[in-house]
């Protein structure tokens, strides 16, 4: 399927045609619109529910936990739900929390992607027994953090659309492992993390079901997509060159 029958195919707001490929911003580091125009991307998100980035790109707020301010608009296109409720160091949630207020997500968006787990989805029971409930969910998030191997990204994803059967959104991926740290990012190098970008866009790119990516470094290292002084590095080159 062609980007354009994608963005042909989802929701956007105002005159943005968003396309798949997109950003987890950080806005608290200082990176604003001009980043994203620099990385060419259809749409990001800051974990949560406001922005004050200028920018063409569409933003799509995140419920981030039960103590998130509701977007200012009544109603949003798409909304994020909830942040790793799975992590006691994020929204830290009960399936049954979550199902009791899980109203107040929907309430604020025409598609509803499900709260993000920490890992991979089916490893663990929380998403699962938050959708047993039958929920209003139109999209999974997915997080991904396992290294540089692009197949088994691609596997990964392959294996929990065939479980879930709805699209998926990947909105946090990079080469990182659950051992990075900001004192030790990661340990792949610049030819591995240009290889899994190639890669891994180009499938996600070609997947119907895949509807929207994007790149997070919370490490930085070598999948930092800017320097400290905001200019693009050889990660985030690749990065702007991908989804084309």
């Amino acid at each position: 399927m062609s980007l354009a029958a994608v963005a042909a195919d989802e929701p956007t707001e105002g005159k943005v045609s968003a396309a798949k490929k997109g950003f987890g911003l950080g806005e608290r580091h200082g990176l604003d619109g001009h980043h994203l125009d620099l990385l060419k991307v259809g749409w990001y998100y800051n974990w949560g529910s406001q922005t004050k980035c200028g920018s063409h790109a569409q933003f799509v707020p995140m419920m981030f936990s039960l103590k998130t301010t509701p977007p200012s608009r009544s109603s949003n296109e798409i909304i994020l739900g909830y942040n790793e409720p799975d992590n006691s160091k994020q929204s830290d949630l009960s399936v049954k929390d979550a199902l009791s207020n899980w109203s107040n997500v929907t309430s604020k968006g025409k598609t509803v992607v499900s709260p993000a787990m920490a890992g991979n989805p089916l490893t663990k029971d929380w998403l699962k027994d938050f959708l047993k409930e039958k929920p209003k969910v139109d999209a999974i998030a997915v997080h991904w953090y396992k290294g540089a191997d692009a197949a088994k990204f691609i596997k990964d994803l392959e294996e929990i659309h065939a479980h879930f059967k709805k699209p998926l959104w990947i909105t946090e991926f990079a080469p990182q492992t659950a051992e990075s740290s900001k004192a030790e990012p990661d340990k792949f190098t610049q030819a591995q993390v240009k290889a899994f970008i190639a890669t891994t866009t180009e499938f996600m790119e070609k997947t119907s079901w895949v509807h929207r990516y994007a790149w997070h470094d919370p490490h930085v290292g070598t999948s930092a997509l800017f320097t400290p002084k905001g200019e693009l590095t050889s990660t985030g080159k690749a990065y702007a060159a991908a989804g084309k």
